[in-house]
C-alpha cells in the first residue's frame, strides 16, 4: 500500500541492519483510538493540542479524492477541521510547549517547493500570524513532517533536499537568538540511511530522537525507531520492537512528557483502513531515555569481572533485560526509559548484589559500578572451643606430636625460651595440655578435610583463571609481657592487622604482636603439611593447586586477643578460607610465611 503526504510516495524497501532494543518486555498494550478520529482513509501525524483534543492529519476524510487537511477531535466528540484564513491546513502539525508556536507543513501558494515548512500561532481552531520558513530551509523539493522542539527553538523535519544519505533524510534547523533559522543539518548516518527517512519527534528534553525509516533492520514496511543525542551526533537507531512496530508501516510517532499515553499511526491489520491512529499505554518514552553503563568491578584489582545482570523496572515490575559480560568488557550498556526507578541484580561468580537507582534522568549516561569482593568459603575461630591452643609463650599448635616435640626441645635449642611455660610429664598441667592437644589435632583435621573435601573441588569446578585459594590465618597472643628471644634458625614473615610486613630473625625480640604473628606462620605450616600428607593417601586438588601457584597463605599477626574472657581462649588462632582476585602482591610463593 503507498499513501500519498505531499507528492511524496513512501516506497517499500528492503532493511539494513540496526541494533534492537527488547521494549517488548513491558506491559505495553496498543490500541486504536476510539471515536470518530479514524476512517477508511489516511489519519497521521497526532499531536495533543491545549485544550487536550488531538490533532491531526486525514487524507480523503471528505471523500474529495486529493483532500488533505488538519483536523482536531476527541475519542468521545466531533471532529473539526482547523484553518488558516478560512483555508484548511494540509499536512501534519507540531506544536511548541508554549501551545500557541505551530510548525506545519502544507503547499501553498506561496511555496518554493513540492511541500514547504511554515510557523503561525495557534488560536482555537485556527493558525494566525503564518510565515513561509523561507529558502533558507525549503528547496524545490520537499520539505514536511516537522516537529518543534518543546523551546521552540530547533526543528526537525524530513526532506528529499540534496546533501542527504537517501531519498528522503531527517533533518534540523536552529533558531538564533535574532530569530532567524539556520542553515538545516543532516543528522548523520546513525540516522539516516541510503532509503527513507520519516516522521521525527524529539521529546521535550531535547534527548531522544523517535522517527520511522525503510532503511534500518526492521519488522516491516516503516517501522519506529529511537537515537539518543550525544554531544553533536546521534547514537546508532534502535528498533522499538514488535509490540509498536508491525509488518505494515508504522509512522508519526508521538509520546507527550505529560501524558500517560503515546501515539503513532499504523496500517497494520485490523484498522479501519489506511494508516490509523493508535494509542498506547503506558508511555514510557515521552520522557526520554537514559543510558545505564554497568561495570562489574573486582575490589581488590579494580578489574573488569564476567557477570550478569537483570533489569527490573519498579514501576511496572517488569524484567526488561538480562545483560552479559565477560572479563574483557569494562562494561555493558542498556537504554531504559527515563523518570523511572529501577533494581539491578548482578551475579559475578557465585556472588549475588542488588543496586537501586532512582528515578533516572534524561539524555545521560549513567554510570552504576558494582563492585565485587573477596568470597569468604569458611571461617573458624579456633577461640570458640575456651581451650588453649597454645602453650603459654609457644608459638607451634598444641597438637600431641608438638607437646611432646616441646618437652624435648626445652632440653636443648629452647632451653632459653623462659617465655615458654614449663611443664614436666605426668604433672597435673601436662596432663591438661595433653587433654587439649586432642581436641586441637581433631579441630586441625576436620578444617582440613573440609577444605580437601568440599571447598577446592568446588573451587576447581567454578574458579576463574585469575582467582586464588587464601587460607588466612590470624594469629593471637594473651596480654602478658613476653621476655626473651627467637630462637629458631628459620626465619618467617607475616603482616600485622594494618597489613604491613614482618620478617622475624633468629636472636630478634619477642613481644606479642610478634608472638601471634609466630602462632599464625606455624598454624599455617602444620594445616598445609596435613594437606599435603592427605594428597599421599588419595590424590586431591590441593598439590595441584600449590604447583599453580593457586594456593595462598596470608599470616597475620592479631597481637593481643581482646575477644575471649579466658586467658586460655585468648590464645588462638582465626582460620579464614578466601577465594579472591590474584594480586601482584602476592609473591613468588604464593604465600606468606610459607618459606
Amino acid at each position: 500500500m503507498t499513501y500519498k503526504i505531499f507528492s511524496a510516495i513512501l516506497f517499500l524497501s528492503a532493511a539494513t541492519a540496526s541494533f534492537a532494543q527488547d521494549f517488548a518486555k513491558y506491559p505495553i498494550v496498543v490500541t486504536p483510538i476510539p471515536g470518530n478520529i479514524n476512517t477508511s482513509g489516511n489519519d497521521y501525524a497526532p499531536v495533543i493540542g491545549p485544550d487536550r483534543s488531538v490533532l491531526f492529519t486525514s487524507f480523503e476524510r471528505n471523500g474529495e479524492g486529493s483532500a488533505t487537511g488538519q483536523y482536531s477531535g476527541k475519542p468521545d466528540g466531533n471532529v473539526s477541521a482547523l484553518t488558516i484564513d478560512g483555508t484548511s491546513i494540509e499536512g501534519a502539525m507540531s506544536i511548541a510547549a508554549d501551545g500557541k508556536t505551530v510548525v506545519f507543513a502544507a503547499h501553498r501558494s506561496d511555496a518554493i517547493g513540492d511541500a514547504d515548512l511554515y510557523i503561525g500561532e495557534l488560536s482555537g481552531t485556527k493558525i494566525i500570524n503564518v510565515a513561509n520558513l523561507g529558502p533558507k530551509i525549503n528547496t524545490k523539493g520537499w520539505e514536511s513532517h516537522p516537529c518543534i522542539s518543546s523551546d521552540g527553538s530547533v526543528i526537525y523535519f524530513s526532506s528529499d533536499r540534496k546533501g542527504g544519505y537517501g531519498r528522503t533524510d531527517i533533518w534540523m534547523t536552529k533558531r538564533d537568538g535574532a530569530g532567524f533559522w539556520g542553515e538545516p543539518v543532516n543528522l548523520g548516518p546513525s540516522v539516516n540511511t541510503s532509503k527513507d527517512e520519516r516522521s521525527p519527534f524529539i521529546t521535550p528534553d531535547g534527548g531522544t530522537l523517535y522517527f520511522s525509516s525503510k532503511g534500518h533492520h526492521g519488522n516491516g514496511g516503516y517501522d519506529v525507531f529511537m537515537s539518543m543525542k550525544k554531544g553533536a551526533t546521534w547514537s546508532d537507531a534502535v528498533n522499538l520492537g514488535p509490540v509498536i512496530n508491525s509488518d505494515r508501516d508504522e509512522l508519526f510517532f508521538y509520546a507527550p512528557k505529560s501524558s500517560g499515553t503515546f501515539y503513532f499511526s499504523s496500517s497494520r491489520e485490523g484498522g479501519k483502513g489506511g494508516l490509523d491512529i493508535y494509542s498506547g499505554t503506558p508511555n514510557i518514552y515521552g520522557s526520554g531515555m537514559t543510558r545505564l553503563v554497568i561495570s562489574f568491578i573486582d575490589s581488590a584489582s579494580s578489574a573488569p569481572l564476567p557477570g550478569i545482570v537483570t533489569i527490573t523496572d519498579l514501576e511496572s515490575g517488569s524484567v526488561i533485560a538480562s545483560l552479559a559480560s565477560d572479563a574483557t568488557q569494562d562494561s555493558v550498556e542498556y537504554i531504559v526509559p527515563a523518570g523511572r526507578s529501577y533494581r539491578l541484580d548482578a551475579q559475578v561468580r557465585d556472588i549475588n548484589k542488588s543496586a537501586m537507582i532512582a528515578k533516572t534522568e534524561a539524555n545521560i549516561d549513567l554510570h552504576e559500578r558494582i563492585v565485587f569482593g573477596n568470597i569468604t568459603l569458611k571461617t573458624v575461630d579456633f577461640g570458640k572451643y575456651d581451650i588453649p591452643f597454645f602453650v603459654s609463650g609457644y608459638y607451634r599448635p598444641n597438637t600431641s606430636s608438638s607437646l611432646a616435640e616441646l618437652l624435648a626441645r626445652r632440653e636443648t635449642d629452647l632451653k632459653q625460651a623462659t617465655y615458654i611455660e614449663e611443664i614436666h610429664p605426668g604433672s597435673k598441667r601436662y596432663e591438661e595440655y595433653a587433654s587439649y592437644a586432642q581436641t586441637v589435632s581433631s579441630l586441625f583435621s576436620t578444617l582440613s578435610t573440609s577444605c580437601l573435601e568440599d571447598i577446592l573441588p568446588q573451587f576447581v569446578s567454578k574458579g576463574l583463571p585469575s582467582e586464588v585459594i587464601e587460607f588466612r590465618i590470624t594469629g593471637y597472643a594473651d596480654p602478658n609481657p613476653i621476655h626473651g628471644s627467637y630462637l629458631e634458625d628459620r626465619a618467617v614473615s607475616f603482616v600485622d592487622s594494618a597489613g604491613n610486613r614482618i620478617t622475624l630473625q633468629s636472636g630478634e625480640a619477642l613481644d606479642n604482636t610478634k608472638l601471634s604473628g609466630l602462632r599464625a606462620v606455624y598454624s599455617a605450616t602444620f594445616l598445609d603439611s596435613l594437606m599435603t600428607e592427605a594428597t599421599k593417601l588419595r590424590h586431591n586438588e590441593y598439590n595441584d593447586l600449590k604447583d599453580e601457584k593457586k594456593i595462598v597463605f596470608r599470616c597475620v599477626a592479631g597481637g593481643v586477643s581482646s575477644g575471649a574472657d579466658q586467658m586460655a581462649a585468648k590464645r588462638r588462632i582465626l582460620v579464614e578460607v578466601i577465594r579472591r582476585q590474584r594480586m601482584i602482591t602476592d609473591d613468588d610463593k604464593g604465600s606468606i610465611g610459607m618459606r
